[in-house]
């Protein structure tokens, strides 16, 4: 609507994640709502203040605050996201092969073929897949 008020932060956000996980995820992710969600939710819940931070030691303030079962499930869900995305690309790939067709490759295709291709001296784990697409985004 002509003249209605817009917040320009939350615009701004949402283009810099759209960029972000086009690049890292290719056109088309389904989870990349979730995924986006989990890793605001995530950066909230590690910049806020905890007192289980004053005392690390105390490991039963932990649970008594109730932080690490929810860091734990946050932990899963985006886990289970990039076990996804990295699953999806690895259809694609073999798609792509099958057919011959030429396409656009983001992060995690480029990824997948460092992991093909590299020799005894360079192994990528899935965990260290999971590790540069959360780090890139």
């Amino acid at each position: 609507m002509a003249g209605s008020q817009i917040n320009l932060s939350e615009k701004i956000s949402s283009l810099t994640n759209d960029v972000t996980s086009r690049a890292a995820f290719g056109k088309k992710s389904k989870d990349k709502e979730a995924f986006i969600s989990l890793i605001k939710e995530t950066t909230k819940m590690a910049s806020g203040f905890a007192i289980s931070d004053l005392f690390p030691s105390l490991k039963f303030i932990h649970v008594i605050s109730g932080m690490k079962s929810k860091l734990e499930s946050l932990h899963q869900k985006t886990d289970k996201i990039l076990d996804n995305i990295i699953k999806e690309h690895i259809e694609n790939r073999t798609a792509i092969k099958t057919n011959k067709d030429e396409a656009e490759e983001d992060l995690v295709d480029v990824l997948l073929q460092l992991k093909g291709n590299g020799g005894p001296e360079f192994v990528i784990s899935p965990n260290n897949l999971k590790a540069v697409i959360l780090v890139s985004t």
